[in-house]
């Protein structure tokens, strides 16, 4: 009896070998890849709607289950815990499927493969283009459905114009509220004076402090509106220092973020930045925030 019951589970195994190998049928491909695509739909429609939940109920939860973004490799949960905070900082993304490819292993293993691009809108006004984007998702039928068990998404992003907040925030216009003669008590006995002049779609400006009477650094500032980034740049010498470039935009109707050009693309993980928020057309308050806390204010105000 026990060996009648060997043979009997060694069959069923040899069969089951044989259907899963048995070349697929044309019908049977355009079936299967019918129901792929609905879970690839799921997984673009996640992203898109920055839904972490939709992206990854498409997901094996399995200890076996990788996610490579870009030469990082990631398990399941790392994806929640990697994606998640990054999610909670996108208004939305786009992507555009430019071609597609399903390969058929067997009946219960899918290689999807895809060229693309995504642009990613971000709440503080920055976004990134991905484009050129290439994708491999590998897709197993696990209790009658489809699931992602490994992917790899590669993509070579570069910083463009928001098309969300470039609707509602004219960034030419609103930095314009910088143009003046402004002074700030920086410290005690210091004053900063920044006198801020129209040039062109930007400013030329020069700043100094001054202690007990006394000049103690000074510089000059260039600024310069980028159509492509929808922000402004600017250029900034002091004497005696090393020149550095900023980028600088409002992210609503009075507030406005400065950071080191190297950072735009990240933000949040800036090790230095600055908050520009106007309480009236004379009055500004600088928030200078450090490791994303912040470290100190300073009242502006108009003297012309």
């Amino acid at each position: 009896m026990k060996t009648k019951l060997i043979f009997l589970v060694m069959l069923i195994v040899s069969v089951s070998c044989g259907t899963n190998n048995k070349p697929l049928s044309d019908a049977q491909k355009e079936k299967i890849k019918g129901e792929v695509k609905e879970v690839v739909n799921t997984f673009y429609k996640g992203c898109e709607e920055v839904n972490l939940d939709k992206v990854l109920e498409t997901s094996y939860d399995s200890p076996d289950y990788i996610y490579i973004n870009n030469g990082y490799a990631f398990s399941y949960k790392e994806c929640i815990d990697v994606f998640k905070p990054v999610f909670s900082t996108m208004l939305n993304q786009k992507i555009t499927v430019a071609d597609e490819k399903y390969s058929f292993s067997d009946n219960s293993t899918v290689l999807y493969s895809n060229h693309c691009k995504s642009l990613t809108n971000y709440k503080d006004g920055h976004a990134i283009l991905q484009d050129p984007t290439v994708m491999l998702l590998i897709f197993k039928k696990i209790d009658e459905k489809w699931k992602i068990i490994y992917g790899v998404e590669s993509y070579i992003q570069k910083n463009v114009k928001n098309t969300e907040t470039s609707k509602d925030l004219n960034q030419v216009e609103l930095h314009k509220r910088i143009i003046g003669y402004w002074k700030s008590e920086v410290a005690k006995d210091t004053t900063c004076l920044w006198d801020v002049k129209s040039y062109g779609t930007g400013f030329e400006c020069y700043f100094k402090y001054v202690t007990n009477g006394n000049v103690v650094m000074d510089g000059k500032q260039l600024w310069g509106y980028d159509n492509n980034l929808d922000k402004f740049t600017m250029a900034e010498m002091i004497k005696g220092m090393d020149n550095k470039i900023f980028a600088s935009w409002f992210i609503s109707k009075d507030k406005c973020e400065m950071l080191p050009i190297e950072d735009i693309s990240n933000p949040d993980q800036a090790q230095l930045k600055w908050e520009l928020e106007f309480k009236s057309p004379g009055t500004f308050i600088q928030t200078t925030i450090a490791v994303n806390k912040p470290n100190r204010t300073d009242t502006w105000t108009r003297v012309k």
